[in-house]
C-alpha cells in the first residue's frame, strides 16, 4: 500500500506500457477530502549497465486542456462507481 493509499487518497492504474528497459505509467488520484484530482506520470527507463532514470510527472485536472480533462473526469467518476458497487451493503 503506497502512502497516497494510507491517507485516504483513491488512486488508479490507467494506462501502463512496459516495453524492455523502458516504461511508462499513468495512475489518476483523487482526494475525497479536498476534491482535488490528478494524474501522475511515470517514466522509467533502464540501462545496459544498470543505471536507471525515473521521471515523475504531476499534473492537476484543473491545469489540463478541457477535451482532455473530461476524459479524466469520466474515467474517475466511472472508477469511483465501481468501487462504490463493489462495496458491501451493511
Amino acid at each position: 500500500m503506497d502512502a497516497a493509499t494510507e491517507q485516504g487518497v483513491k488512486c488508479f492504474e490507467i494506462y501502463r506500457r512496459d516495453n524492455g528497459r523502458t516504461g511508462i505509467s499513468r495512475r489518476l488520484h483523487h482526494d475525497p477530502a479536498t476534491g482535488r484530482s490528478w494524474v501522475l506520470e511515470v517514466h522509467e527507463k533502464s540501462g545496459a549497465r544498470g543505471d536507471s532514470l525515473r521521471v515523475e510527472t504531476e499534473i492537476d485536472l484543473e491545469d489540463m486542456e478541457p477535451e482532455e480533462r473530461m476524459r479524466y473526469e469520466l474515467r474517475l467518476t466511472a472508477e469511483l462507481a465501481a468501487e462504490r458497487a463493489a462495496r458491501p451493503l451493511f
